[in-house]
């Protein structure tokens, strides 16, 4: 597993990143296109990419929110590469840069019914939070915390 940062105009964090909109889109619906604005890669402060064997299979980002504080985004990975550590990959590197400009705190918010998803970061150490004022509304999210 290859974890490479890219620039927002990479097609393969493009491409990744619709794969998640659809997913997401499928999950919650309507709902989805409020992220439209504050999801787009030339919003975020950093932008990753995992691959195996050269073929891009999963994407990360974070944003810086204020000098200490940036929210993990983007995270997906491809359904058939799932269970192979590459999400963890993309957190951990996601993580270590953020720490490394500073950031002392990650925020994240997933959909309420992405258990999957609230498994994995309770594992990497995050926290549950109160809702912080994403696009989607306190009903819809689930909120994480994690002091790096």
């Amino acid at each position: 597993m290859q974890i490479c940062f890219v620039p927002a105009s990479s097609p393969d964090f493009r491409m990744l990143a619709a794969k998640l909109d659809a997913y997401y889109f499928e999950l919650v619906g309507e709902i989805q296109n409020r992220y439209a604005e504050p999801n787009r890669p030339e919003n975020m402060t950093a932008l990753a990419v995992a691959y195996e064997a050269e073929v891009p299979v999963g994407c990360g980002a974070w944003k810086r929110l204020d000098e200490k504080t940036a929210e993990l985004k983007r995270l997906y990975v491809l359904p058939a590469y799932r269970r192979r550590g590459a999400a963890r990959a993309l957190m951990a590197a996601l993580e270590a840069d953020a720490a490394a400009a500073g950031i002392r705190q990650m925020i994240l918010e997933t959909a309420v019914n992405t258990t999957d998803s609230h498994k994995l970061y309770l594992s990497a150490g995050y926290q549950i939070r109160d809702y912080y004022g994403s696009p989607a509304g306190a009903e819809n999210c689930l909120c994480f915390h994690k002091n790096l």
